[in-house]
């Protein structure tokens, strides 16, 4: 038997025997981000755990033991920004995402709050576990403190960390960790030197959004009505699940409760593809490739020089192309294109004659391109995509690229030496050898440590003393503080002692002149 279904029988064994009730609040403005929280959520909810289940984004078929809870979010803004920064990526600063970004989390954040679904919840009905999808919106956690429950956080990426480490007083090693902005060995000083300041930049703004994310707790969860501080709230958290894997990522220190599971919303087996498009990728016989900017960053944003290009190589290649389009009609659709207004990434990546992937480079994209070895060209738009598509680049399985650089001619040389050089394919056929290679999937080892922190009642025994203490604690600050005060002191002492003794001496050596002169 496999290690996986032995695996899957332990967890199936080890499970709670009733089925639990569990709210999960996601209020995110990216459908990838609850995926994978929604393949949990699935699992969960085929092991007799009723789910609740609220976020902007509802399951497109009804689940047993799943109930949604749809979120109203008027989306024009958030539409008009992508829209913006999918046409020219360069046009939009840092600065102008950090102040932005905040504005459409938090603003949704507040409304879901205060929406009618959810304060019906809070009024009407308990639950055993709340679980928080974090992209900076750990307000949310309040909802475990109204239900009086544990609660899990789960952060789409591996990004944020600095907030996620302080949560559960996780160890940062700045000498042994890179940053998130940076790639390349440790060994280097440079390296090290970059991610040192580049921690301070990532501190900043964690702790920019955690001001706004605080006054959005307070509003909805205030102390007045018997609610805990939103830092308490942190520090009740149970455990965090990371959607990552060590395998596709940097390796760092993590305690029992910080749990990687990247991959989550791959699927063990596949599910069947749509019939037209089955056919469509089965008659591929020199290959097919897949085109998708991913659910935000819409391909019917692109500028129209971008899509003649992108269009014009695809009309001249061998291969089939599906591509994701956002509307009924693609003007110019080449006869070798199958397009679609959403498409199943992950089952389509699973079609053995899928040889290319032209992504965006999000997160869920990478990984589910690496669970199935499939190589990318990465044309990244915004956020953490330029980082990922890099990282591929650098691995060896994948060429990144310029979106708003893009000519016929690297586009159609890019996708001919993936499709052609076939160290490509092979590096990306280990790298998702590794990917695979756990005791449990990712479903089994997230179902798994949900059902461990609702048997032993929010597990306080995994709790780590680090999250108690604030960061001058936890650095040592306030005794490194007191040492340094008492060798102050002690030189000031010993200064004090040295200058009495010196002009004691003094005096007595001149009481001793005096005399002889008398004599």
């Amino acid at each position: 038997m496999k290690v996986e279904g032995l695996a899957l029988i332990f967890v199936l064994l080890s499970g709670v025997s009733d089925g639990s009730r569990i709210l999960i609040y996601y209020p995110t403005i990216g459908i990838s981000h609850v995926l994978p929280v929604q393949a949990l959520a699935k699992s969960l909810a085929e092991r007799n755990h009723e789910i609740t289940f609220v976020s902007p984004f509802p399951l497109s078929k009804p689940v047993k033991n799943y109930r949604d809870i749809k979120l109203e979010n008027n989306d024009d803004a958030t539409a008009s920004f992508i829209s913006e920064v999918t046409k020219n990526p360069k046009n939009v600063s840092m600065f102008q995402m950090m102040s932005k970004m905040p504005q459409l989390i938090f603003k949704f954040g507040n409304e879901t709050l205060q929406s009618k679904e959810v304060r019906r919840l809070m009024k009407e009905e308990q639950f055993d576990l709340v679980i928080v999808g974090f992209f900076f919106t750990d307000f949310g956690l309040g909802l475990a403190d109204h239900f009086k429950c544990p609660s899990i956080v789960f952060s789409h990426g591996a990004g944020s960390f600095w907030t996620l480490n302080r949560m559960v007083g996780n160890p940062t090693s700045l000498s042994t960790v890179p940053s998130g902005f940076i790639r390349g060995e440790m060994t280097s000083f440079i390296n090290r030197l970059k991610t040192f300041f580049l921690t301070g930049v990532e501190v900043a703004i964690a702790e920019y959004m955690k001001y706004y994310s605080k006054q959005v707790y307070e509003y909805n969860f205030p102390k007045s009505e018997g609610y805990i501080s939103y830092e308490e709230a942190h520090n009740n958290v149970s455990l965090v699940f990371m959607n990552s894997h060590f395998s596709g990522a940097s390796v760092r220190p993590l305690l029992p409760n910080m749990v990687e599971v990247g991959g989550l919303q791959v699927k063990p087996v596949s599910d069947p593809l749509p019939e037209k498009l089955q056919a469509f990728l089965d008659g591929a016989k020199q290959g097919a490739i897949l085109f998708t900017l991913g659910s935000n960053s819409k391909s019917k944003y692109l500028p129209e020089q971008t899509l003649k290009i992108l269009l014009t190589v695809f009309s001249k290649l061998k291969q089939r192309v599906v591509m994701k389009w956002e509307s009924d009609v693609l003007e110019g659709k080449p006869d070798n294109v199958f397009v679609g207004t959403w498409l199943p990434q992950d089952d389509i990546l699973a079609h053995p004659n899928i040889k290319l992937f032209i992504s965006h480079c999000g997160l869920g994209g990478v990984v589910e391109a690496r669970h199935h070895g499939v190589p990318i060209i990465g044309l990244p738009v915004y956020g953490d995509q330029p980082k990922n598509a890099e990282e591929v680049a650098s691995e060896g399985w994948g060429i990144q690229m310029d979106l708003m650089e893009l000519t016929e001619t690297s586009l159609m040389e890019s996708i001919n030496e993936i499709i052609t050089v076939p160290r490509y394919s092979e590096i990306a056929k280990k790298l998702s050898a590794l990917t695979r290679d756990r005791p449990m999937n990712a479903k089994d080892t997230a179902v798994y440590w949900v059902e461990y922190v609702l048997r032993h009642r929010g597990a306080p025994h995994i709790h780590y003393a680090g999250a108690d203490l604030n960061f001058l604690q936890y650095n040592s600050y306030d005794i490194i503080g007191l040492l340094l005060l008492i060798l102050w002191i002690s030189g000031k002492t010993i200064k004090f002692v040295v200058v009495r003794l010196c002009c004691r001496k003094k005096i007595l050596r001149g009481k001793g002149n005096n005399r002889k002169k008398t004599n």
